[in-house]
């Protein structure tokens, strides 16, 4: 998947946008690439979601993305990762704000780490409070099968 991350607001849309990192415009606590939300439609707002094994990527090139599941969000024009570090925030009157920034963080096996992950979340249409994220797997047809003949039986 490949395309544009927008929100919208009434009329507003706004887009996820980032460039290249320069000494006026990098994130304040971590000084990475910044991300950050704009009303412009540009090249700079493209954004891909890639699958998570780098051994399938080029399998799963062009499918639709799934639900709840783990991903990687990558910057079309300058390839970085969007990323959420733990150890930079801002407290605010809301409470903690986390920095999101535009960098590929890398492990010892050139592997992306969890602060590259994504995962897009849907809602639960059976109940307001819960995510179908936490919603347990249905059963299999065969345990299906298997709870009813042991009703039968009993």
């Amino acid at each position: 998947l490949s395309g544009v991350l927008c929100l919208c607001f009434r009329c507003t849309k706004l887009y996820l946008m980032s460039d290249h990192k320069t000494f006026m415009n990098m994130t304040k606590k971590s000084h990475t690439q910044s991300a950050f939300m704009t009303d412009e439609l540009t090249y700079l707002a493209s954004w891909q979601a890639i699958f998570l094994d780098p051994q399938f990527r080029l399998e799963y090139e062009g499918f639709p993305v799934p639900a709840n599941t783990k991903m990687l969000i990558v910057h079309s024009y300058t390839n970085q990762g969007l990323a959420i570090h733990r150890d930079f925030y801002i407290r605010t009157n809301f409470g903690k704000e986390y920095e999101v920034n535009c960098h590929t963080y890398l492990d010892t096996h050139k592997a992306e780490k969890d602060m590259n992950h994504w995962v897009i979340v849907t809602g639960n249409p059976s109940s307001n409070a819960t995510t179908m994220f936490d919603r347990p797997k249905p059963p299999s047809e065969e345990t299906r099968i298997q709870n009813a003949e042991f009703q039968e039986a009993t």
